[in-house]
């Protein structure tokens, strides 16, 4: 029996599992997976924006060295993809976006002088071992025997929406 192989964006070996956390007020010092205590970790990561534009932005991250778990705080990702997108395309601010994987350090800081496009990133991308698409909670408290914690529900983005220019010609929460 010949074994398939899994599909692959970067060309480097896949490597750490991720998890997008929606929870602005949850930060996550502690595994969410494995209970022990986490860290911080700074790492390029290959972010896809609809439609056509790739960003690899370095970020810090909480990382459990224990599972090789990156939690990436959706709030303050989409803060600053905002903040770029509205200086950079401010008509993008709003589309769906992925987060695909990880850049070389190298490669990220050689982008920052001399910026690779659609292939010649590839070699230096990393695609993640498993990808927990959003991290879910429960609430906490008492709950009497046989019922269920109720699932907490994650609050809408405040900044990554779509919005009608303001006369800055940036993209604001403000109506004129």
């Amino acid at each position: 029996m010949t074994k398939t192989k899994k599909p692959q964006f970067g060309e480097l070996s896949p490597k750490y599992s991720f998890v997008l956390n929606p929870y602005p007020d949850l930060r996550f010092s502690r595994c969410p997976f494995c209970e022990h205590k986490t860290g911080q970790r700074k790492i390029p990561l290959l972010i896809h924006v609809k439609p056509v534009h790739s960003i690899a932005l370095n970020f810090t991250c909480r990382y459990c060295p224990t599972c090789d778990l990156l939690i990436v705080h959706k709030h303050d990702l989409e803060h600053l993809l905002t903040e770029m997108f509205c200086q950079y395309d401010p008509g993008s601010v709003g589309n769906e976006y992925l987060i695909i994987g990880t850049v070389e350090k190298s490669a990220w800081r050689e982008g920052l002088h001399h910026p690779k496009v659609g292939a010649e990133i590839l070699p230096h991308v990393s695609d993640f071992t498993a990808y927990y698409k959003e991290l879910r909670v429960t609430h906490r408290g008492w709950y009497p025997a046989g019922q269920e914690p109720q699932m907490m529900e994650p609050p809408a983005s405040q900044e990554w929406v779509k919005f009608k220019p303001d006369r800055q010609g940036c993209w604001s929460t403000k109506n004129h």
